[in-house]
């Protein structure tokens, strides 16, 4: 994510998706005499990715530095099968 600050990014994660995005404008204005340069720059992404198994989205966590974003996608604790034996009443 070079270029882009925590501010101007979002994650969304829902049990089996995580989305990025991001927008990021810059403008500079410069003054020689009587002519003005400007200049305008933006940068925009969005990022879909179907997960392979369900996350616990309570403990996703993610980290930007130096332009790397690192995201720690948990797998969601699966309930566990149980036999139960019946009983005769």
């Amino acid at each position: 994510m070079p270029g882009f600050s925590t501010k101007e990014l979002e994650i969304n994660v829902e049990p089996r998706k995580l989305t990025i995005s991001g927008k990021h404008e810059a403008q500079d204005e410069s003054k020689k005499g009587k002519t003005i340069y400007s200049e305008r720059c933006a940068k925009e992404i969005l990022r879909v990715v179907d997960l392979p198994t369900e996350v616990d989205s309570s403990k996703v966590s993610a980290i930007l530095k130096d332009g790397v974003l690192s995201i720690e996608l948990p797998k969601a604790a699966h309930a566990k099968t149980f036999r139960i034996e019946p009983k005769t009443a």
